[in-house]
């Protein structure tokens, strides 16, 4: 039976924070010094003999890191149970037990299950995939060398909850949902978890939610204006021109005048200004290393904004001491990706505060 070692490769080990892997030397008594790729192999060397304290540092910071998360569930049955034997069921292999790789000329394309593991003192297992990602070319003298480049994928899946939570980008999710979908043979009909839409369409909400700060947010203009003419570019220069040379001259006179044009108040009469204003822009960003809600500039403008996208800062303490963390979250794709390294405790939290309690109340 694979347990959560089984599933780990040297890539694996590579994807690990210096600060970590030379924790984890020195818990092993193995040099310290070095990069990250020196750190990363001297550990693989050593891995087989890796267990205790060592192997839950790993376990708990291996599979997570910087990731993107992105959650599905079914929408034709409450949870998954019995999705675990349904996959044993119709694989030609049973990834619980073996880990099956392909060769490395014979990588597929599309995400292919290589191996799977249950997590201890838990409900929920890994599943781990294999996929193509492209080809590294490169020469020595005359002679053509190709390397395959290829990614592995890590879900987690709660059956009890229904929540499959995929650690790719959107597309490769999607792409991962597809087989699985395949695999069950379309037993299990899944859609995206949209959060946003939970928690009434706002980042505010989700910031509040996790008991974090939103310092970053970024979106498109809200609102009637689809096309930007330049008559109406024009007339934004004009107002803001007009705006700059009565702090120069004092004219109070000058500048009733300029705003009274008729190039200008024709088509404010039917935009506001601010609008037309970020309408020109196409795209704002707002950013703080505070919480933004509150600073007069983003109150003032956030009416005017349809958020793509924006980041929570939010605090939670791993054996008790408290670390920040910060998440980025794509409104359209509805996805959060980590701008600093995480570990399963983090998810564990972010799926606490954002998705368990949500099931605990239907």
């Amino acid at each position: 039976m694979n347990t959560i070692k089984s599933l780990i490769f040297p890539q694996d080990l590579h994807k690990l924070s210096k600060t970590h892997l030379k924790e984890i030397c020195n818990k092993m008594t193995l040099e310290t010094t070095g990069n990250v790729n020196e750190l990363a192999s001297r550990v693989w060397d050593s891995f087989e003999h890796i267990e205790g304290d060592v192997l839950k540092m790993i376990s708990n910071n291996i599979f997570s890191g910087a990731v993107s998360l992105a959650w599905y569930q079914a929408t034709n049955k409450t949870d998954l149970t019995g999705f675990k034997q349904s996959i044993i069921n119709k694989m030609p292999f049973n990834p619980f037990e073996t880990v099956v790789t392909p060769n490395s000329k014979n990588v597929p394309t599309d995400p292919t299950i290589i191996a799977a593991a249950e997590i201890q003192d838990s409900q929920a297992y890994y599943l781990r995939f294999i996929h193509r990602t492209g080809v590294n070319v490169d020469y020595y003298l005359t002679n053509r060398r190709e390397y395959i480049k290829h990614e592995i994928t890590t879900v987690y899946i709660d059956e009890s909850t229904g929540i499959i939570e995929v650690r790719a980008s959107s597309a490769v999710a999607k792409k991962i949902i597809a087989l699985l979908t395949k695999i069950v043979e379309d037993e299990y009909e899944f859609k995206q978890y949209d959060l946003l839409e939970r928690y009434g369409g706002t980042l505010e909400s989700l910031a509040d939610n996790l008991q974090g700060r939103l310092i970053d947010a970024t979106g498109r203009p809200a609102g009637s204006v689809n096309t930007f003419e330049e008559t109406q570019g024009q007339s934004i220069v004009s107002i803001l021109s007009a705006i700059d040379e009565y702090y120069t001259s004092g004219e109070l006179s000058v500048l009733e005048q300029n705003l009274n044009s008729e190039d200008i108040t024709g088509i404010l009469e039917t935009t506001p200004f601010t609008l037309l204003l970020l309408s020109g822009l196409e795209t704002i960003g707002l950013g703080s290393i505070r919480e933004l809600r509150g600073l007069p500039l983003y109150n003032y403008l956030e009416p005017y904004l349809s958020k793509q996208k924006g980041s929570i800062l939010f605090e939670h303490s791993i054996g008790g001491v408290k670390q920040e963390y910060s998440i980025r979250i794509g409104v359209n794709t509805k996805t959060f990706k980590f701008n600093v390294f995480a570990s399963e405790p983090v998810l564990d939290y972010i799926r606490e505060k954002l998705i368990y309690q949500i099931y605990s109340a239907r």
